[in-house]
């Protein structure tokens, strides 16, 4: 959904408050656009789903302004949170598109932990850096043109009726805020080294392979490395988001399969691989139990190699009943696979080769296509840098199934973050994982059942565990003084009293005494018919909004 932007530092002497609060946050916009284009865009644009901006700019204004007060409810703080907004053209393609990107500004630092801007000023209760925006946030204009994601584009409505095709800009808004907020690591995702301090967020990392936090000093860059590129490897300690996942995630999940080595110890993981298009489906059952052992081939006109198997291979003796590894190149997979299925191989291992440049090995990991109906063993292709650690140390080991559990937690209850197989450098780690089932507003991909309007599910729990000042209690009329019982933001995170406190301003604004209570009626009526209020909270609500009409008087 979107990639990073690089963040200043400030080193600060940070004197950390801890903070309980009613005050809301202030989120701020910024308007980074030049006149006619982005937010400032002219084009006439038809009232949607509760948005009534008249044209295109006013539109995403009207989403973005929703977006503010929505985040600014639940959160707490007393110094304001600017966002710098614009729309520059962002990478597309026909096919796929940066739907957004955002993040913090600048940071700042104590002795222990570095924090996002926005974070640093909310729990020092004062503005450290007034001169910038603690946000700066970008979106996609192009987005459903020809040359862009064809046949998409966004969905300014606020309802959440996101008509088939059409992205939910409020979605995206509301994902690219809570990077900008917090949901990020200041951390190297394929080397897994430190962008300075640890931070407050990759301190709530923790690797299940190593069995270590990823702060403790015992935790080697390379094993993060590892973790970030490992499925289900890399999870999340805070206690606030797991006590809400366990609740809500769905039971029964399992991972699909991944290549377990076991031998030698120095190399005991899972591994990711990509099943062949022909001959058996590599499974548990078929592809295990078995020593590797590299194929010998002459370097002939078939393939220069002498580990290519692109001719019979010269140590059948070796490779029977046991799974031959491949070096891919100059012939077709089917040829190798074939090869070493005559001379008894069990399973093969095909070892991607390297590319130009080397970090483009895993981003071009491929599939592994052909054709052979005589084909019976199973084959799959593993990563480059993976090819050559096996090359060295005669592994064993074969294709697994990880333990069933609840959908995106490990079995000792931690939620999993974002770490597929290949890096993504713009969405591995700062995600949650999306094996997280329902789906969550901070996955790495749009996913249209998200109604942010609604619900923030884990996020607010996340910002809760990195120590961000939260909205505690009810949503509340007459400047504070009559209590809905509608909770800002409930377990689960909806955000029903949130949405309450902006509908009455929103009611407010340039009505009568009587036009403003008969909108917060209605509005009371239409919450308890969608079932997101019980009758007794109905009551309280309109009972409020009569006495805030009575001081009209």
């Amino acid at each position: 959904m979107n990639k990073r932007i690089p963040a200043r530092t400030l080193a600060l002497a940070l004197a950390m408050a801890i903070c309980g609060t009613t005050q809301a946050a202030d989120l701020q916009l910024q308007n980074g656009d030049a006149p006619g284009v982005g937010l400032n865009e002219t084009t006439p644009a038809a009232p949607v789903g509760g948005n009534p901006g008249t044209t295109l700019g006013e539109q995403r204004l009207k989403v973005y302004q929703y977006a503010m007060a929505l985040w600014g409810k639940v959160l707490g703080g007393d110094a304001p949170v600017l966002i710098n907004a614009s729309f520059p053209a962002l990478t597309c393609t026909a096919s796929s598109a940066v739907l957004g990107s955002a993040g913090a500004y600048w940071s700042a630092s104590d002795a222990a932990r570095r924090y996002h801007g926005a974070l640093a000023n909310a729990r020092n209760k004062t503005d450290l850096a007034p001169a910038w925006p603690e946000i700066i946030a970008q979106f996609n204009p192009n987005l459903g043109q020809p040359a862009c994601l064809a046949g998409s584009g966004w969905y300014y409505g606020l309802d959440g009726n996101t008509p088939a095709g059409k992205i939910n800009f409020l979605n995206v808004v509301m994902h690219e805020i809570g990077h900008g907020l917090g949901v990020s690591g200041y951390i190297n995702k394929t080397s897994g080294a430190w962008s300075g301090m640890p931070d407050v967020y990759t301190a709530r990392a923790y690797d299940n392979l190593s069995g270590k936090s990823f702060i403790d000093p015992g935790m080697t860059s390379a094993q993060r490395a590892i973790a970030m590129r490992t499925v289900g490897a890399t999870t999340w300690t805070g206690a606030n988001v797991n006590q809400q996942a366990a609740l809500t995630l769905d039971a029964g999940y399992q991972d699909p399969p991944y290549l377990q080595v076991t031998a030698p110890a120095s190399l005991a993981r899972p591994y990711g691989f990509q099943r062949a298009a022909f001959g058996a489906v590599a499974t548990p059952a078929n592809f295990s139990g078995s020593n590797w052992v590299l194929a010998v081939d002459p370097s002939d006109a078939a393939g220069p190699s002498v580990n290519d198997g692109c001719s019979p291979l010269t140590n059948g003796a070796a490779i029977s009943g046991n799974i031959a590894m491949i070096d891919r190149g100059s012939c077709g997979f089917a040829v190798k696979v074939k090869n070493a299925q005559n001379a008894g191989a069990t399973a093969v291992v095909v070892l991607n080769s390297n590319v130009t440049p080397p970090a483009a090995a895993d981003s071009n990991w491929g599939s592994m296509g052909g054709v052979d109906a005589t084909i019976t063993i199973p084959a799959i292709l593993v990563r480059y840098a993976d090819g050559l650690t096996f090359k060295s140390a005669a592994p064993s080991g074969g294709i697994a199934l990880g333990p069933v559990t609840l959908a995106g937690m490990d079995t000792n209850g931690r939620t999993r973050l974002y770490s597929p197989w290949v890096v993504a450098s713009g969405s591995t780690f700062s995600h949650f994982d999306t094996a997280l089932s329902p789906n969550v507003l901070m996955e790495p991909f749009d996913t249209p059942e998200i109604q942010a309007q609604l619900s923030l599910d884990l996020t607010p729990a996340l910002l809760r565990d990195i120590g961000w000042p939260m909205r505690e209690g009810n949503a509340k009329l007459m400047k504070g003084y009559c209590d809905t019982g509608i909770p800002v933001a409930a377990e689960g995170g909806f955000v029903t009293g949130a949405n309450v406190e902006i509908k009455n301003e929103s009611c407010r604004t340039g009505a009568t005494r009587m036009g403003y209570f008969y909108c917060m009626r209605d509005y009371a009526d239409s919450l308890y018919a969608s079932n997101q209020i019980t009758s007794s909270q109905r009551t309280k609500l309109t009972t409020c909004a009569r006495r805030e009409a009575d001081t009209w008087r």
